[in-house]
């Protein structure tokens, strides 16, 4: 069975885990907004010694399960309101 792994731009392999600070920079988040989803159970995180680590599948599935900007709700937390734009 042959298998493909993606690359990064430079050509090398992409890494399978990431840090807290390299997610965040994958994601285009903050480091807080990260902790919430870990928390709220929304993005798997896993634990390798002190280090917390996130599998690049598990963001990419937090990510693709975000709702898109339409199909919003009212008082759907990830919404924006006037006092914080």
């Amino acid at each position: 069975m042959t298998t493909t792994r993606q690359r990064s731009e430079d050509g090398g392999r992409l890494r399978l885990a990431l840090s807290i600070a390299e997610a965040t920079v994958e994601a285009g988040v903050g480091r807080d907004s990260i902790y919430q989803a870990i928390r709220t159970g929304a993005l798997v995180a896993k634990k390798y010694g002190r280090r917390t680590i996130i599998l690049r599948r598990d963001l990419d599935r937090f990510l693709n399960s975000l709702p898109n900007i339409h199909d919003r709700q009212p008082g759907d937390p990830t919404q924006k309101t006037k006092s914080t734009e």
